[in-house]
């Protein structure tokens, strides 16, 4: 019962974040940034990244887990077949579905917070 009610707990806030400014609680570069901006946030850990990926074969399909509002899937997109992500928050989902809509090979999931069940 404790670990359900800090489940909800933490979806809670996460959804409270995303309503409020959720690039900001995702890349704390500065608040209310645009989009170009948010996404240039994630333009030191994609380049280590795909540094990385340079080494692995058969990169079908690739899980971020705790998407956010899919600031890393949209770059990486064009490194997998597919590519999912996992947020306990409805609100970034949301966020993330309307961003990555022109991707349709990104697919994101509402999840627990505890499993990826």
């Amino acid at each position: 019962m404790e670990d359900l009610q800090l489940l909800e707990r933490m979806r809670a806030d996460w959804n409270q974040r995303a309503g409020e400014d959720a690039n900001y609680y995702v890349a704390f570069g500065r608040r209310q940034q645009q989009e170009e901006e948010f996404y240039d946030t994630a333009a030191d850990v994609v380049r280590d990244l795909e540094h990385d990926l340079k080494r692995f074969r058969g990169r079908e399909a690739a899980l971020e887990i705790g998407c956010g509002p899919g600031r890393l899937m949209r770059p990486l997109s064009r490194h997998f077949a597919e590519i999912h992500g996992v947020d306990v928050s409805d609100e970034m989902i949301r966020l993330a579905r309307e961003r990555l809509r022109d991707i349709p090979k990104a697919f994101v999931y509402h999840g627990s917070g505890a499993d990826l069940g």
